[in-house]
């Protein structure tokens, strides 16, 4: 029995290794993107553990059917860059981590929340601009504890984000087109989404990305907003358009953003050895606003985070291989 995992930054490495030397299974890894290009570094591998943004294609799959791999373990949440009909067409199975560390997501997201309300980015500016740096009635902020926050989706990254900024005092509202049963008084769900979205000061997105909510928040959904309401995505970047934002942001029908991921995100995004500049001009032209609080969709990335993936995604293959039942699988 033998791994490989690909996209493999420097931080997952003693965790890779760590975790082959404990069940002293052979496990290589390459800093490369998977691909029907580089998936013949996995002939005669057993299995493939995978984190990456780009698409896991048609092709790839037909790949791995030749390559006789029949395991992919990925080292993340999401699924929507998958082909799931070729992946199950050419016979492989797939595993996800759905929970790595739900607190760290959350945690960032409370972060932007609190960067943006206190208006550090302004100050930020005037420094690296004028290379002034004094109080200015401009700096202003808010406090969390006056604002209500309105929490998209209510899995477990949006139950830790409702605790966490229950903590700090804030109203919390929320909406998920699947809500639990039990909040348990922490927070009531709104009768629509258009309810939230006009009600609230902070709007956090802890959903998954769907056919259904593509471009969810775009024109029309920032004109509901408050002119004063600060928007954050640790989410996926294909619920809103980008273009709309951008918009929102520079005529004033919102007052900030925090952006964790944006759209069409390049594979060098993760690929912790890249030196290439950012030429993404929609990048360039959030981080220059300094009402936006823009990163590396780096939200997951805490210790018990990476430790979490690595170790979650390296026992899905071995269940898998061994023909034991795994609670992950992606259908």
């Amino acid at each position: 029995m033998k791994f490989i995992a690909y996209n493999v930054r420097d931080d997952e490495i003693p965790f890779i290794e760590k975790w082959g030397k404990d069940h002293q299974i052979e496990v290589a890894y390459t800093t490369t993107t998977l691909t029907p290009e580089t998936i013949e570094e996995a002939k005669g591998y057993d299995g493939i553990s995978g984190l990456q943004t780009i698409a896991y294609t048609k092709e790839l799959f037909i790949a791995f059917r030749k390559l006789g791999i029949k395991y992919l373990a990925l080292r993340n949440v999401g699924v929507d860059n998958l082909d799931l009909q070729a992946a199950a067409d050419n016979g492989v199975k797939i595993t996800n981590v759905p929970a790595y560390s739900p607190e760290s997501i959350a945690e960032f997201a409370v972060t932007m929340a609190l960067f943006l309300s206190r208006k550090v980015g302004y100050m930020q500016q005037q420094l690296r601009q004028k290379q002034e740096f004094h109080f200015s009635p401009d700096f202003m902020g808010r406090l969390i504890s006056e604002q209500t926050v309105g929490i998209v989706g209510t899995g477990r990254i949006g139950q830790h984000a409702i605790r966490l900024f229950k903590g700090l005092g804030a109203k919390v509202i929320a909406y998920d087109k699947y809500p639990i049963k039990d909040t348990h008084g922490e927070f009531h769900y709104t009768t629509s989404f258009q309810d939230l979205v006009r009600q609230s000061d902070i709007i956090s997105l802890h959903m998954p990305a769907t056919p259904d909510n593509y471009h969810e928040f775009n024109h029309e959904t920032f004109e509901l907003m408050k002119n004063t309401a600060l928007f954050i995505n640790t989410a996926r970047g294909s619920i809103v358009d980008t273009a709309d934002l951008i918009f929102a942001l520079q005529s004033g029908e919102i007052a900030g953003a925090g952006i964790d991921t944006i759209e069409n995100e390049s594979a060098d995004l993760q690929d912790s050895r890249s030196t290439k500049q950012v030429t993404d001009a929609d990048v360039i032209k959030l981080s220059m606003m300094p009402n936006v609080l823009i990163t590396p969709h780096s939200a997951f990335h805490t210790t018990r985070s990476v430790m979490n993936m690595v170790n979650i995604s390296m026992d899905h293959l071995k269940a898998m291989v061994e023909g034991k039942p795994v609670s992950d699988i992606v259908d």
